[in-house]
């Protein structure tokens, strides 16, 4: 059984019916859901998953007038829950390795996963704001917050706020969407010019980096184009990339090769054949002129994709406040700190500062 579907059971067989006899006073007005972190929110959960943070477990929103019954609530379900649900552990403790995570207790040592907040909490804890004031804020908000905002599920929402969030939430604005595109196409050519520059030098550790970060740019804007958030977690990027409706089937292969082959000399030639079908799955999406191209030039004698007109171009049918400024990109696509992106969203907003000069800082090329 997946995480997703047994913590669905769990709240509505053994959390619910605690709710409704032993904290009557919050009636039908809150909402139960999976979401955030973790395999099971993703449908990427397998035995190998089971070690920590996965079984039984619960997110419960509560509206603000009622926050002040948490306490209860957790004693209720911590005095009442069964030790075991369809087999699985009910009460979780701290790794003694690693104390940033939970895992299954053997008995009924622990507390109960369930999580009582409510949705301006989880939002301001999670994304660094409730709702952004402006499109430039949207730039400070981590792709992968936003992921596990608006996957899982939401078992139950009696009072509707939980859901509307996840729906406001479900992509990025036309304008944003328009700016993390048009950086995504600025910075994919910077690698991809470097394979083989490096491949006939012998520098293969350089050419192999290049060929890594390349493919993961050409990712990216598939999901871009997809319209899709993409997973910060590397683990699940190659699964979370193949259920992609459009261009996935077709790059992927391509990309996979360029992983497999010994000769890193065709590596560009066929990366660049990836780049071309970005570009006609964008023209088709009405984003570029038919007659849209990458360039190609010849330098030192290679050919060097350059993908800057294709950025430009889109650059150019952005509106609003982000038409001002230069395409630095999204925090998420620059900043590289992994801890900081999961953990530290409300320090990114220290970097909000960035957009503030809009012709400060020219643009990357």
């Amino acid at each position: 059984m997946k995480g997703l579907e047994l913590s669905k059971a769990y709240f509505s067989e053994a959390i619910r019916p605690i709710l409704a006899e032993r904290v009557a006073e919050i009636g039908q007005s809150y909402a139960a859901a999976l979401l955030g972190w973790g395999s099971d929110v993703l449908g990427n959960d397998d035995e190998l998953s089971r070690d920590h943070e996965w079984g039984p477990r619960c997110l419960l929103f509560l509206p603000d007038p009622l926050i002040r019954h948490k306490a209860k609530i957790l004693n209720e379900l911590n005095r009442h829950l069964p030790v075991e649900f369809r087999g699985h552990p009910t009460r979780f403790v701290t790794d003694q390795e690693n104390p940033t995570v939970r895992v299954p207790a053997s008995d009924s040592v622990g507390q109960v996963h369930v999580e009582v907040t409510t949705c301006s909490d989880y939002l301001t804890q999670s994304i660094g704001t409730v709702v952004p004031e402006s499109e430039v804020e949207w730039l400070t908000i981590p792709e992968s917050s936003l992921l596990g905002l608006t996957r899982g599920e939401v078992f139950w929402d009696g009072f509707g706020d939980l859901t509307r969030y996840r729906r406001y939430y479900q992509y990025f604005p036309l304008n944003v969407w328009k700016y993390r595109l048009a950086y995504a196409w600025q910075a994919l050519g910077w690698d991809i010019d470097l394979i083989g520059l490096c491949a006939v030098r012998g520098d293969v550790l350089s050419a192999r980096h290049s060929v890594s970060v390349s493919a993961y740019r050409i990712m990216a804007l598939v999901f871009l184009l997809n319209r899709r958030y993409c997973p910060l977690y590397v683990k699940w990027l190659h699964r979370e990339f193949y259920k992609l409706d459009h261009l996935s089937s077709e790059i992927g292969p391509i990309l996979e090769g360029a992983f497999r082959t010994d000769d890193l000399a065709l590596v560009p030639e066929r990366l660049r054949a990836a780049c071309d079908l970005l570009v006609e799955h964008q023209a088709r999406m009405g984003l570029l002129p038919d007659s849209a191209h990458i360039r190609h030039k010849s330098y030192r004698g290679f050919v060097y994709a350059d993908c800057q007109a294709i950025a430009d171009q889109i650059k150019d049918s952005i509106e609003g406040e982000l038409k001002a400024l230069t395409v630095d990109g999204a925090l998420d696509q620059w900043v590289g700190n992994y801890d900081l992106l999961v953990r530290g969203v409300g320090k990114l907003k220290s970097l909000s500062p960035v957009y503030d000069s809009p012709h400060k800082y020219s643009s990357a090329g």
